[in-house]
């Protein structure tokens, strides 16, 4: 269980730096990914990095200055979530990145036809980015890395979703299904309420749901803000999340990157305005 009150009193927030889609402001651009800036306190953290351009792009268009981030957190070890981690690592030598240590394996994606399967993994040696002043902190563990931030580990897969079919490992065979142990999330204890920050969500939303109220031993959570997969599911899924969301008294749902537009469109239509999308150049302040 957390300590209740470890961030409360910090203002929190959350600038969507790369996504799939991208908000008014000129100069700004979508790329397939994910980026988020999490400003609280003395603390600027970056979960996942997208691609790399965009994150570079946006960041300057937007003023932030990407040279004074305090860690790197990656929700999971695919290219469009770590594609700009050495950017940041060679702008901020020492930086602590935070991760599964399955993050750093391979990852591959099968191909339509009979191509070889695609890497869709980190695109560069954990080696290079030592060297260049990364500060990994790998673990499998429910754990506070700064005051009020938890990053989940592992999350268990109590209860079945749907999987990506298209995701695959090698194996002594050649390759076997992806399990993405790897996902993680990011909860946040903030002056609104506890936000649960979301990458790509593989683990199911209803498996990290369950799991980060059980471990912080709470009921509720003001908000979720994130990618969902839901975009890769049944409409079943998108159905199964929306129980899920309710169960946990969801004052605020902002999807993001792989939810896609149809599921985008059913959770808009269900929770109106209590849903916003999160997309690049959205804030976020609670």
């Amino acid at each position: 269980m957390v300590n209740l009150m470890s961030g409360r009193e910090i203002l929190t927030r959350i600038t969507i730096l790369v996504d799939n889609n991208v908000g008014p402001e000129p100069g700004l651009v979508a790329e397939h990914g994910f980026a988020a800036l999490i400003e609280r306190a003395r603390d600027r953290i970056l979960f996942d990095t997208g691609q790399g351009p965009a994150l570079i792009r946006n960041a300057a268009t937007l003023g932030i200055d990407l040279s004074t981030l305090t860690s790197v957190v990656l929700s999971h070890g695919h290219y469009d979530h770590t594609g700009g981690l050495l950017h940041c690592v060679y702008k901020n030598p020492g930086v602590t990145v935070v991760a599964h240590p399955k993050a750093l394996n391979l990852h591959f994606k099968l191909q339509k036809g009979e191509g070889a399967p695609k890497s869709i993994g980190i695109p560069h040696q954990r080696e290079l980015m030592e060297h260049c002043g990364a500060r990994f902190h790998l673990t499998e563990d429910f754990e506070e890395i700064s005051q009020g931030v938890w990053f989940t580990g592992y999350v268990p897969r109590d209860f079945s979703h749907n999987k990506d079919g298209r995701l695959v490992i090698p194996s002594a065979d050649g390759f076997q299904p992806d399990m993405i142990e790897d996902d993680a999330s990011l909860l946040l204890d903030t002056r609104s309420g506890f936000v649960l920050l979301l990458g790509c969500a593989h683990a199911g939303v209803r498996n990290i749901l369950e799991y980060v109220c059980r471990k912080a031993g709470i009921d509720r959570l003001h908000a979720v803000v994130g990618g969902t997969h839901l975009g890769f599911s049944p409409q079943s899924e998108t159905y199964a999340a929306i129980a899920v969301l309710e169960q946990f008294d969801v004052r605020l749902l902002a999807p993001a990157h792989c939810t896609g537009p149809g599921p985008s469109g059913l959770l808009q239509a269900y929770f109106q305005e209590r849903f916003r999308r999160a997309q690049v150049g959205s804030v976020f302040e609670f």
